[in-house]
């Protein structure tokens, strides 16, 4: 752990801080995550938007330079 804050260039406390920060906004990420998925599984997509949607995308997508 000292050499990761030394590294960072931060004190002690600020790197607490720091770790507190980030492992907070985890977990809310976390929830937010949770959250979602339950709502997905109490109202999935109807098969025919997902369908729409997988033409659209397959369709914008086409013109699109992957190299």
């Amino acid at each position: 752990m000292e050499a990761v804050r030394k590294k960072a260039g931060l004190n002690r406390s600020a790197f607490i801080l720091e770790a507190l920060r980030t492992w907070k906004e985890s977990r809310q990420q976390a929830l937010l995550v949770k959250r979602y998925q339950e709502g997905y599984r109490l109202r999935p997509e109807a098969a025919a938007l997902a369908e729409a949607l997988a033409r659209t995308s397959s369709e914008a997508l086409a013109g699109e330079d992957w190299d």
